[in-house]
């Protein structure tokens, strides 16, 4: 069980190139979890995965009061990690080297996290094929449409991360309307938290209408020891 009852969301973002983790960070993972590292070729992709993992694992060690190595992670039908118990949620996303951890128990959430940046015929691909009518119009006129395409897709991906639907065939089941701070999918609103970077736009989407804002965690803040070689990011709240 966790430490109090305190509905609580966090929000971490860090960048794995200016981390450096214990020689035995990978001790702390399942079998699954092993077997999932060693398939991934990509040096770059192994460490965020390693990164997450372990980050998230001694994170919820804290609030549920057990061994990290032993917190009870599954895989479910639709293909969402979960814990094996109700009760806390979390999501990780990333983009480049930059890795962004949400925690919390107010209720299932999404992050996603976005670095990109899209050329306009490439944009205008995707709103074509992803996007509504309503969508692709609001996007014609708009007078910043890289921004407010990656605007609207991280708003869209964190609602259906924390849905646990699946992306494909979901998207246009997300409304939002541009500076809103809610969002439905279907009939089931989310709260949206957006924040901007030097290089990166991130959203945090938390099932239902109410609930106390996420607190914001860096590195430092966290209740364990990490080696932290250079700058780390910071996130700016969007009005």
């Amino acid at each position: 069980m966790s430490k109090n009852n305190d509905i609580v969301t966090k929000l971490l973002i860090c960048d794995s190139a200016n981390i450096k983790l214990p020689e035995n960070a990978q001790k702390i993972l399942s079998p699954a979890e092993h077997k999932r590292l060693a398939g991934i070729r990509h040096p770059g992709q192994a460490r965020l995965f390693l990164l997450g993992r372990y980050l998230l694992r001694r994170w919820l060690a804290v609030h549920l009061a057990e061994d990290p190595g032993r917190i009870p992670i599954r895989i479910d039908s639709r293909g969402k990690p979960r814990l094996a118990r109700p009760g806390w949620h979390f999501n990780i996303s990333h983009s480049g080297s930059l890795l962004a951890l949400a925690i919390g128990n107010a209720g299932p959430l999404g992050v996603d996290l976005e670095g990109r940046r899209l050329d306009p015929a490439r944009i205008l691909r995707l709103a074509h094929r992803y996007l509504s009518d309503t969508e692709q119009r609001w996007l014609a006129h708009s007078r910043e449409p890289e921004l407010d395409f990656i605007r609207l897709w991280t708003v869209k991906e964190a609602v259906l991360k924390a849905q646990g639907g699946g992306i494909a065939n979901n998207l246009q089941r997300v409304q939002w309307q541009a500076g809103s701070h809610r969002a439905l999918f279907d009939d089931q609103p989310y709260r949206l938290y957006q924040y901007t970077l030097d290089r990166a736009w991130l959203t945090l989407a938390v099932a239902g209408t109410d609930g106390p804002p996420p607190l914001l965690l860096r590195l430092p803040d966290l209740p364990f020891d990490l080696e932290i070689g250079g700058p780390q990011p910071n996130l700016t709240i969007n009005p």
